[in-house]
């Protein structure tokens, strides 16, 4: 979970209300986030990661000040200044595509307030914008800018500017070599043509997206008046960013100023400062929590949280602010109620039915599995259950095939159950080759596959072993031990499918039904997932061991 660092002092400023130290640790406690370390006014939380608005010391105060009955979200729009213009140029489409933007004026920002505004913008970055791929923040000192500004992707050697930190001009291939977030972020533009770039109407550079800042349009505490803008890859990411910073900073003042963007023939306004409305049926609470609750207390309650809330016959209606991430579905908002409630004042209850708990049968199976290969010498990982149609299909050279798809997705990342777990092992090394070698890793988890029209679910164990000298009589021996260990006969016989190399590749065959796959990966998956070194990999079907 992230940890954040704020100050007792700017807490309390912000809070607003007399509270004790006490009070104000027992409450952060309440609302998930625990203090780690305290050393005079300096404290130290672990942040819960569903909660990207309490980043920084201002969504934290505004949280404890609703649970106690303070004000929440005010939006106070700034009046008597032209609209500031962003045009979108058709040359990001490749590169980075949607970028929002808002202007704050009139803020008072002392040296915390600084320190807590690149926290919050680097606790951003590293969580929902995965390390600036989906996402990137730029803050900028608006009154050394002179609107309209244009969002375009230009070739590397046509780009010059001062990148924040720096007393040198650089071209963008520069910029990559030569600045230390230049070298951290290089991966994500170095395979591009053109990189993108943020002018103003006088030619100033603002920043290089995901990358830096220029130094043109650095930040201080004597700046008065903020720009801001978020470009990336999905729209729902960068406009989530967006209003936790805009949110979030007009905790110390200020007003909005929003920001026309243009696409072409499209106009959009942002920041979209809209709050999101979801239905919660009573009996979910019941159901959930087991709390038997009155329509005037859920009120009371999810307003401590700082939702706006409506009754209504057997359900309340709820518009959550547009800072809250978390708050997808109605269980949600169970989560919230039970919060506003406090865990140690629900009384705990006797259950009425004496039963006595043990393991079921097939997690004795898997447990045993899972001892096995850790006694192999495998590292177990747990990875997502959800994946994409490209790491299942494209990466690994397997066909199109009927996949359980999300109707709505959060992100194109992932949109898909998968229903195998080998993909999802490559993608893994492929983010880890920086880590020595040799690689063993191992996942027993489930798959989900259509079968007659419905979805099905089942239980596999996927393996991979990544060396410079890895071959298919390594992890051969592999599924032989784990078998044999578990007192079951299989063979093998000779096969071909993507992604192993043919004549490297045998089915898994036990009690004469095929229940799996094991072999070497062939150098194309291999290059599709940015690996370098020969993979021996397996994975089976672990039902028939389950059933029995």
């Amino acid at each position: 979970m992230p940890t954040i660092n704020i100050d007792m002092k700017d807490l309390k400023r912000l809070i607003g209300l007399n509270l004790d130290e006490n009070t104000i640790y027992d409450t952060l406690s309440a609302l998930k986030c625990e203090p780690e370390q305290i050393v005079g006014d300096k404290i130290t939380l672990e942040v819960t990661s569903d909660r990207p608005d309490f980043f920084s010391c201002e969504g934290i105060a505004r949280g404890i000040r609703l649970y106690y009955g303070g004000s929440g979200l005010k939006v106070k729009y700034y009046q008597g200044s032209r609209p500031v213009n962003i045009k979108v140029d058709p040359s990001v489409v490749e590169v980075r595509p949607y970028i929002v933007s808002a202007v704050l004026r009139d803020l008072s920002l002392d040296e915390e307030a600084l320190v807590q505004m690149m926290q919050l913008q680097e606790k951003l970055h590293t969580t929902y914008c995965s390390n600036r791929k989906k996402g990137s923040i730029g803050i900028y000192d608006m009154d050394k800018i002179c609107p309209p500004l244009v969002y375009v992707a230009l070739p590397p050697n046509d780009i010059r500017f001062t990148p924040l930190g720096s007393n040198e001009i650089m071209d963008g291939f520069d910029i990559l070599k030569k600045t230390p977030k230049g070298k951290e972020y290089a991966w994500i533009l170095e395979e591009k043509s053109k990189y993108p770039l943020l002018i103003d109407s006088k030619g100033t550079v603002l920043s290089m997206p995901p990358i830096i800042n220029s130094e043109d349009t650095k930040v201080t505490e004597d700046t008065k008046n903020l720009i801001i803008d978020v470009t990336g890859t999905e729209e729902r990411t960068i406009n989530l960013c967006l209003n936790i910073l805009v949110t979030s900073l007009m905790e110390r003042g200020g007003a909005l100023q929003q920001v026309i963007v243009t696409y072409g023939g499209r106009e959009i306004i942002t920041p979209k400062l809209d709050f999101v409305q979801t239905n919660l049926n009573l009996s979910t609470i019941k159901s959930v929590a087991g709390l038997d609750l009155n329509p005037d207390e859920v009120l009371r309650l999810l307003r401590k949280m700082g939702h706006n809330v409506e009754g209504g016959e057997g359900r309340v209606i709820v518009w959550s602010p547009p800072y809250r991430a978390d708050i997808i579905h109605e269980v949600d908002l169970v989560e919230d109620i039970v919060i506003a409630i406090g865990l140690n004042n629900i009384k705990p209850e006797i259950p009425t039915v004496a039963t006595i708990g043990r393991p079921l049968k097939g997690s004795k199976v898997r447990k045993r599995v899972r001892d096995l290969m850790i006694g192999m010498g495998f590292q177990e990982v747990i990875t997502y259950l959800l994946s994409n149609k490209s790491v299942l299909e494209d990466k690994v050279l397997m066909n199109k095939r009927t996949l359980v798809e999300l109707i709505n997705p959060v992100s194109s990342e992932y949109s898909v159950l998968r229903d195998c777990i080998l993909p999802k092992l490559l993608q893994f090394l492929g983010q880890n080759t920086h880590h020595p070698y040799p690689q063993r890793i191992f996942e027993c988890g489930d798959v989900v596959f259509v079968q007659d029209g419905l979805p099905k679910v089942s239980t596999h164990l996927a393996a991979v072993i990544a060396d410079h000298k890895v071959s298919y009589e390594d992890i051969q021996a592999v599924a032989a031990s784990l078998f044999a260990n578990m007192s079951k006969s299989i063979k093998f016989e000779p096969y071909h499918m993507h992604p192993f190399l043919e004549g490297r590749t045998a089915k898994i065959i036990l009690d004469g039904a095929d229940i799996g796959v094991v072999g070497e990966i062939s150098p194309q998956a291999l290059l599709n997932f940015g690996l370098e070194f020969p993979v021996g990999a397996l994975e089976c079907d672990l039902s028939p061991l389950l059933e029995h």
